[in-house]
């Protein structure tokens, strides 16, 4: 329904605006105030530990419960703890616990919100309208998370703490009202309720069950993991290496986000239309991890400063169209194979798994980058990048030949009715 979408897509945009408008003004207030990195990174793991735990927790009860009722709640509770914050900061000066209790409540309502909401959209979406809601998801988040940060950048100086917090609780309270609104096309069979540690086990069981979907989740997992190398590594290449302004680095820093957000707009139109989700995920697996390496060859190979800035916009605007050319048939796939009753647990299981190694990326390659040449630690992600291509490939290999027999069928089967 055309009616949902334009919800999901504007209420979308005001709950992921208010969160990175938090996110930037907490953080830049506690780095600005102490100082301190270790203080600064504590607001971020904050806002990631919730995520880690709860998200099968999350899944679970995206699957017992009425999600219409779950995403109004969330959303109306984010408005709600943003409205009392945002009254509280007139009266008293906030303090790193504060900012790191209101960081952790708001990832934990975000989580249940953002399990249940991504579980819902093929209950909410036609499923020859899925690419399009996905793409256009995607893009809204990316839009946002880009234009919070320049917009609150600017305020910061000139504009109260207060006015930061009511802003994110009127945008919540946005979402809320249009959450009310959401019309579910389909029904789910609500299964007869369990203990909570029986419907946990559930969601692994049933994707261990799936090979598709298992060797799916474990390759997603593995590219968070590198991806996350590639977040501690860059850096290092670009200040440390090649010597960088805080400028360029930032602005080499944002295309990747700008080739996230083209890519997303492309793919909402019949051009990138995904008609084999698991032969498109295993190419553009492929193309992703060649270009991995990219950082590493200014390290060894001698260019001129606009040339290397030239070189890694072209490489992470590259980088961020295949990011969601890869993402975007892996959400497919998972949404449109899963069964209903069981997508909640599924989207939660995911999340966690790709959250929960997150950290582990972010201690091993930090201690690694002091160890290991950076261009060998490159190298080295990318040849473990296509091993963990190839092993997908080869696991999935017969789902992808009988992907591409039932699509031929559907052509021809088509083509037949058109002539007749």
């Amino acid at each position: 329904m055309k009616s949902n979408l334009w919800l999901l897509l504007i209420g979308k945009f005001a709950s992921v605006f208010a969160s990175s408008l938090f996110t930037f003004v907490a953080g830049l207030t506690v780095l600005k105030n102490s100082e301190s990195g270790l203080q600064f990174a504590l607001v971020l793991l904050a806002g990631t530990l919730p995520r880690v735990l709860l998200s099968p927790i999350a899944g679970v009860y995206a699957d017992r419960l009425d999600r219409r009722k779950v995403i109004i709640s969330m959303e109306s509770s984010s408005a709600l703890l943003f409205f009392v914050a945002g009254i509280s900061s007139i009266f008293i000066e906030f303090t790193l616990p504060v900012f790191l209790l209101i960081s952790f409540t708001l990832t934990t309502l975000s989580t249940f919100l953002s399990v249940t909401l991504t579980s819902s959209i093929p209950l909410l979406i036609e499923k020859d309208q899925l690419q399009k809601a996905n793409s256009l998801m995607q893009s809204i988040a990316s839009g946002s998370s880009i234009g919070s940060p320049i917009i609150a950048g600017a305020l910061f100086l000139i504009v109260p703490i207060p006015f930061f917090l009511i802003s994110s609780s009127i945008l919540f309270g946005i979402s809320a009202i249009l959450a009310a609104k959401l019309s579910f096309v389909k029904k789910v069979k609500k299964e007869e309720k369990t203990p909570m540690k029986e419907e946990l086990k559930s969601g692994f069981r049933y994707l261990q069950k799936n090979r598709p979907l298992w060797v799916l989740s474990i390759t997603a997992a593995f590219l968070n993991f590198f991806f996350i190398a590639q977040e501690v590594l860059f850096p290092i290449v670009a200040v440390k290496e090649l010597k960088l302004s805080a400028f360029q680095f930032g602005f080499l820093e944002s295309t990747f986000a700008v080739g996230f957000l083209l890519a997303a707009l492309l793919h909402a139109t019949p051009a990138l239309k995904i008609i084999y989700p698991l032969a498109t995920t295993r190419y553009s697996l492929f193309v992703m991890s060649i270009l991995f390496i990219g950082p590493a060859i200014p390290l060894v190979v001698p260019m001129s400063k606009s040339f290397i800035i030239l070189f890694f916009v072209l490489q992470f605007l590259l980088m961020g169209f295949f990011v969601m050319r890869t993402n975007m048939p892996i959400q497919l796939y998972i949404q449109t194979k899963t069964d209903p009753a069981y997508l909640g647990r599924v989207m939660g299981v995911l999340e966690s798994l790709a959250m929960g190694i997150m950290p582990l990326g972010m201690v091993l390659f930090g201690i690694l980058s002091d160890i290991v040449p950076i261009q060998w630690l490159f190298v080295g992600c990318t040849a473990s990048l296509l091993v963990i291509t190839i092993l997908a490939a080869l696991n999935l290999t017969d789902e992808i030949k009988e992907e591409k027999e039932e699509n031929s069928t559907l052509v021809k089967d088509v083509s037949l009715k058109t002539a007749e």
